[in-house]
């Protein structure tokens, strides 16, 4: 029965998960421009370049976040709700096994290579370190903790996934803020210090606040100190590696920019990428976080065959995505005042506007793709994200050395990403018609 009404709630569903993000992404909007101006443009390029190093390792969870994501609406469905319980359990096991392995190769990375060089870094080499080891504390810490986003979609109520995004972001906000206000002439290696802590102590506080939450007001009681169960693990592992070698790809797509930049052009020009980014994330989170609440209702569907959902589901995403279109115009015709607002004259100056154009249209070919991604992801269904996602991957590293080496810069970049979404909207829109198809036909 509560099942049902929730279902009936998908679009309420949705539309809250999309509220949520757009106030996470509000006030991520904000936070950076108080970054900008206490740590500078160096300074925030450092930021950049610790802060996107750890988020590499958010991939590395062998795609467990993932298989809760399509195994828990299943395991709904079926009515097996006693096997979620081992489901979750042997998650949480393999996760913490996997935090301590991650923290490990983190500190060899951090103390057997010259950071500073690596990364073109100017300031003492014996803090870039200690910088990076917090950071690694902190981040192996909510690898665990953050589990909790999974389960609470996975049980068909994503909204409070985004809910606790953006508490967290809201408190990471108005911390900066105070010490952007009273401690602003401290030195840059005490600020990029204090926004570690700032950072690292408050996403601990609130991951574990609705981990704890999640088993309060569920009625889940998985066994953690129990041994491993190997046919548990073993489904985890075999489903997951799917979902982690896409995630590997996507790392390699969407965050190793920074560090060619880096390495070929400045420290100013990734604060540049960064705040582009950045800025389009606002719309980008706050549409993709509304799709991504059909990721466990296409699993749901798909078990229970009410394949005709799926098509009328798509035809209503393309008159959506045309309103999607329009809206990101508007945004990109209002970026020019809001960059001036957001992270001032100085460093808005250093942004093309030919950037921003190219920014809409990656921006706009990448929702497309996700939407059939979630298809994808919901029936589990990988292969042709891993094969495309992989030649992409294969090609584009290659192709950005070769386009920074060549004076190309940060147009360069753009452009290869804006090709590449292009070509993955294509294909997987006409795949998803393939697939549906077929399922209604047999």
């Amino acid at each position: 029965m509560l099942l049902e009404k929730i279902l009936k709630n998908l679009s309420s569903q949705a539309a809250q998960s999309a509220v949520f993000k757009g106030l996470t992404g509000f006030f991520m909007f904000i936070s950076i421009s108080f970054l900008v101006r206490f740590l500078g443009e160096t300074g925030y390029g450092i930021w950049v370049l610790v802060f996107s190093f750890f988020q590499w390792g958010l991939y590395f969870d062998f795609g467990i976040s993932n298989v809760l994501k399509s195994k828990i609406p299943e395991l709904i469905s079926k009515k097996q709700e006693n096997q979620i319980n081992i489901f979750i359990a042997e998650s949480i096991k393999i996760t913490t096994l996997i935090a301590f392995v991650l923290l490990f190769i983190c500190v060899f990375f951090i103390y057997v290579f010259n950071l500073n060089a690596t990364f073109n870094i100017d300031i003492d080499l014996y803090f870039t370190k200690k910088l990076f080891f917090l950071n690694a504390v902190f981040f192996c810490i909510n690898f665990v903790l953050s589990i909790n986003k999974s389960l609470y979609i996975g049980v068909l109520n994503p909204k409070i996934s985004e809910l606790s995004s953006t508490i967290t972001q809201f408190f990471f906000f108005i911390s900066i803020g105070i010490v952007f206000i009273f401690f602003n002439s401290i030195s840059i290696e005490e600020k990029l210090l204090t926004i570690t802590l700032l950072n690292g102590v408050n996403t601990t506080f609130i991951n574990g606040v609705f981990l704890y939450l999640f088993f309060r007001k569920n009625n889940y009681k998985p066994l953690l100190f129990q041994k491993f169960n190997s046919i548990i693990s073993k489904e985890i592992f075999n489903n997951g590696m799917k979902f982690m070698i896409i995630q590997i790809f996507m790392v390699v797509i969407f965050f190793s920019d920074p560090y060619f930049i880096a390495s070929y052009c400045s420290t100013k020009d990734v604060s540049v990428f960064d705040v582009l980014n950045r800025l389009y994330q606002l719309p980008l989170l706050i549409i993709v976080s509304g799709l991504a609440s059909f990721w466990p209702f296409f699993s749901k569907k798909f078990h229970e065959k009410q394949f005709l959902w799926f098509k009328s589901t798509f035809q209503r995403f393309q008159k959506i995505y045309f309103m999607i279109f329009i809206g990101l115009i508007f945004f990109t015709i209002l970026s020019n005042y809001l960059l001036q607002f957001w992270v001032g004259n100085e460093m808005s100056s250093y942004i093309d506007k030919n950037y921003l154009i190219l920014m809409m249209f990656i921006v706009l070919f990448r929702i497309y793709f996700t939407f059939y991604a979630n298809f994808f992801n919901g029936i589990n269904r990988l292969k042709s994200q891993i094969v495309v996602m992989g030649l992409t991957a294969v090609i584009k590293i290659p192709l950005t050395i070769f386009l920074l080496k060549n004076g190309f810069g940060l147009n360069g970049i753009f452009l290869q990403l804006l090709f590449f979404m292009l070509l993955w909207a294509i294909y997987f829109k006409i795949e998803s018609s393939i697939v549906i198809n077929k399922m209604i036909n047999e």
